[in-house]
């Protein structure tokens, strides 16, 4: 990997801090920002109003929507894996 002559300095300064290798720091840390951003991925957040707004919209009764309805039922254009 390439890395500027301060990135460099800055990665070297916390190895020895750390005592990991450059490899381990690196790869340590490389794999907790890909958690995170995973993480971040799988869930949605929304405001207590937004979450109410849609909880009650849940308990409202079943609206019939044809258009939806031919769609659901229809063999998707999309092959399946």
């Amino acid at each position: 990997m390439r890395v500027s002559s301060r990135q460099e300095r800055v990665l070297r300064a916390a190895t020895e801090l750390t005592g990991e290798t450059l490899t381990g720091f690196v790869l340590s840390a490389a794999t907790e920002r890909a958690e995170t951003v995973l993480e971040r991925a799988e869930r949605i957040e929304v405001s207590a109003e937004a979450f109410r707004r849609f909880a009650n919209a849940l308990d409202k009764p079943v609206e019939d929507m044809p258009v939806l309805r031919r769609y659901a039922t229809k063999k998707s254009p999309i092959p399946a894996r």
